[in-house]
């Protein structure tokens, strides 16, 4: 599983972008209305999904089990969210949850 990682991410791209800008939406849209404040080092414009990956770290990647099935989970560093690590969790490669905050290995 773990060696199919870099050949089957492409395929993975376009759905976990997707789930990367459905968090980030609600940030900007909470930031442009005063509700929240805007990260640090300010909020990265991001006018659709694939124009999250510049402001989006992969911090790292692991196979695990959750949930008692085996999981690849890629943490996100993300430019809209400075306090938490997002999790792209897939299994059989299908996205199953983007998990909004989780810890590295």
């Amino acid at each position: 599983m773990a060696r199919s990682i870099s050949s089957d991410f492409p395929s993975w791209r376009p759905t976990i972008e997707r789930a990367l800008f459905e968090h980030y939406s609600p940030y900007a849209e909470a930031i442009a209305a005063g509700d929240a404040e805007p990260p640090e080092s300010g909020l990265p414009a991001i006018d659709g999904p694939a124009a999250v990956w510049p402001h989006t770290t992969a911090e790292f990647v692991q196979v695990t089990p959750l949930s008692g099935q085996l999981t690849i989970e890629i943490g996100y560093r993300v430019g809209w969210d400075e306090d938490h690590t997002l999790g792209a969790r897939l299994r059989e490669g299908q996205l199953v949850e983007l998990c909004g905050s989780v810890l590295a290995p």
